[in-house]
């Protein structure tokens, strides 16, 4: 749960637990930043909605040893911001406007990237329909042959139209995240997702996973052909807890792909193909999650997903028909206090057959990541 702010009378902060603290010196607020608070705040004090200030705070690492042909080793070190006021003009109604700003750390930007937050939300007791900006946590529960894990800290931050619902056993998510506007010199770019799951019993799943990614335009082809990437899921998920193992869990999925958004795809390559993808995780004294992933692909493309899953390599003239893919790896995710959470994560990756200098010269290539969440709800005025 954030940490509760509120602006006690006569301009002073309450923090529960403690006095009321008084402003008595002047605080110099730059003008532009003084008008755009007033205007943002003008509608919520003229109507007395209820308003809040929200703000989600990461810190992050990532790095993958990579040298094998499907994927380049990167370092990813950066702080994350995504900032908004909550208006809740109805009672199923929420308003969020605000901005996310991104900076790698060692980039001589001030920010690296700064989109808005603008997102109008429509919640009864088992929906929620979303116009703006979307809810991603997790990348949409998506699994790595679908969407790279990396894509939660290079573009945590989509656009478009999203409906979740959720009636007993079930949960259903579908959205369109519009990536490129379609201009007479570029291509119009978007996804079209959707994850359904349901519980029959509290230690089995039944899921189906969809990602449509399309490059293309009705009104301007820009010169190069319209081309599509559909890629399907199907598996389930058995989990229990074991005497010393602690939570476990065995899944098992089906995954089919048709097409590619690369429009000079070799037309004598596989336009379909499929893989199955075995996970099996243990959590000992429930302490630190040991998984391991293993994977069997023939002509499986995805475009959003981790290159080491697919049969095309990072330079797109590779390809390798027949792949086999295993990942070990350990995760740990703790909860710090307020809200504040510290994820970590270990993973060693095994590609087909290839030789690797990442982990001591043998076949194993090594990633490990660290994430640091922390959530502010400031109360600016109630109802």
């Amino acid at each position: 749960m954030a940490t509760k702010i509120v602006l006690a009378p006569g301009g002073g902060i309450h923090w529960p637990g403690l006095a009321s603290l008084a402003l008595e010196a002047p605080i110099r607020v730059p003008t532009r930043l003084l008008a755009l608070s007033l205007l943002l705040l003008a509608p919520g004090v003229a109507t007395a909605q209820r308003l809040d200030w929200r703000a989600r705070v990461a810190l992050y690492g990532d790095n993958t040893e990579f040298f094998t042909p499907y994927r380049v080793g990167e370092t990813i070190l950066g702080t994350q911001l995504q900032t908004w006021l909550e208006a809740k003009p109805g009672r199923r109604t929420e308003l969020r406007l605000g901005f996310y700003a991104d900076r790698r750390l060692g980039s001589e930007q001030f920010t690296d990237t700064l989109l808005p937050i603008v997102a109008f939300r429509y919640r009864t007791e088992h929906s929620q329909g979303i116009i703006g900006t979307l809810e991603t946590v997790r990348r949409h529960g998506l699994l790595e042959p679908l969407m790279v894990t990396t894509r939660e800290l290079t573009t945590p931050v989509e656009s478009g139209i999203q409906w979740i619902e959720t009636r007993g056993i079930f949960r259903g998510e579908a959205w369109v995240n519009w990536q490129q506007l379609n201009t007479p010199t570029q291509r119009e770019a978007f996804e079209m997702g959707a994850v359904l799951r349901v519980e029959p019993t509290d230690w089995a799943t039944i899921e189906a996973q969809h990602l449509w990614s399309h490059r293309g335009g009705q009104l301007y082809d820009a010169g190069v052909p319209v081309s599509n990437n559909r890629v399907t899921a199907l598996g389930a998920t058995a989990r229990h807890t074991l005497p010393t193992l602690g939570a476990s869990s065995l899944a098992a999925w089906r995954f089919w792909s048709d097409g590619s958004i690369d429009p000079n795809y070799p037309a004598d390559r596989a336009s379909k193909g499929h893989g199955t993808y075995l996970r099996a995780s243990v959590t000992p004294r429930g302490w630190v999650e040991v998984f391991a992933i293993h994977w069997r692909g023939r002509d499986f493309v995805a475009a959003a997903g981790d290159n080491n899953y697919n049969s095309t390599g990072h330079d797109p003239a590779f390809y390798r028909s027949q792949r086999k893919y295993t990942e070990l790896g350990l995760l740990r995710r703790t909860p710090i206090g307020g809200g504040v959470t510290f994820d970590a994560e270990a993973r060693w990756h095994r590609i087909d057959n290839e030789k690797s200098i990442a982990f001591f010269n043998t076949p194993w290539e090594l990633s490990y990541r660290f994430i640091v969440r922390a959530p502010i709800d400031v109360v600016v005025r109630r109802r």
